[in-house]
């Protein structure tokens, strides 16, 4: 892949991004607006967790596991989640790194660890093992299901941010989501680098899951590669494409292939992780 073709796969990418956090920032203040009139429901309704395009139904596989397992699975709502899930399978993680509303306080976070490095104030970066965010994915699916209440809209971004966002617009305060979002933030500012995502966060465990043999991958051109580790370096979820280490925590987000100097990565079908 050409520096170039890697570049605008970024610029993309961040348009399709912009537009998902406008949704989760947008749809309520319009919710809002539209609360004593006929809302426009023809192009789209909806938020992050459950949204309907075109009259096509976009489901969560997160949200929708939980819906299932509190004790509200149906056959339409299963029919409604396989979109989004065929998605997942054919390319993996790749909503964390495309449509997750967090990302734009995750570039923050990156960049206050960067200014505070600037300035001699030291940071952890602790690395948490690979098993835990499935065992936090365990913990709430299982929790779910023995309680009968869904409990993913308490920890995962997507969901908490979405309903900062209509407290907000209907004039209730921040609220405890709020809290838990900043209390993620402080976490991956102070303690781990984008550590929530690529350790604890339960969508990105499922998402992992389901997307384990999706074809899309990094592929890397050995003869081109300096090892520079520039790839390694920009990487927020801890994988390693100048060594091959790329696994199914890949976002399919495309910075570490458009900030190889030789052009040694591509985003393919090719791509085998390991």
């Amino acid at each position: 892949m050409t520096l170039r073709r890697a570049r605008r796969y970024v610029r993309v990418r961040r348009a399709v991004l912009a537009a998902s956090v406008l949704t989760v920032v947008g749809t309520p203040f319009l919710a809002a607006r539209f609360a004593d009139r006929s809302w426009p429901s023809g192009v789209f309704v909806g938020a992050t967790g459950a949204a309907r395009a075109l009259g096509v139904e976009l489901l969560d596989p997160l949200l929708t596991a939980g819906v299932a397992l509190s004790g509200g699975a149906r056959r339409g709502l299963l029919v409604a989640a396989l979109p989004v899930l065929l998605l997942v399978v054919v390319l993996g993680r790749f909503f964390c790194g495309w449509l997750c509303p967090y990302l734009p306080l995750l570039a923050v976070s990156n960049a206050v660890r960067w200014a505070l490095a600037r300035l001699g104030i030291p940071t952890l970066d602790l690395r948490l093992p690979g098993w835990i965010r499935f065992a936090v994915l365990g913990v709430v699916l299982g929790g779910t299901g023995a309680l009968g209440v869904q409990l993913a809209t308490l920890v995962y971004p997507p969901a908490l941010l979405a309903r900062t966002a209509y407290r907000l617009a209907f004039g209730l305060g921040l609220g405890g989501a709020a809290v838990v979002v900043a209390v993620v933030w402080l976490f991956d500012t102070t303690v781990s680098r984008a550590g929530f995502c690529r350790s604890l966060c339960p969508g990105g465990a499922l998402f992992s899951l389901l997307g384990a043999r999706s074809p899309v991958g990094v592929r890397r051109v050995a003869s081109r590669c300096t090892d520079c580790t520039v790839c390694d370096v920009v990487c927020n979820l801890g994988q390693g494409p100048m060594t091959d280490r790329v696994d199914a925590g890949c976002e399919r987000c495309g910075r570490c292939v458009a900030a190889c100097p030789t052009g040694a990565l591509s985003l393919s079908f090719e791509g085998r992780r390991r």
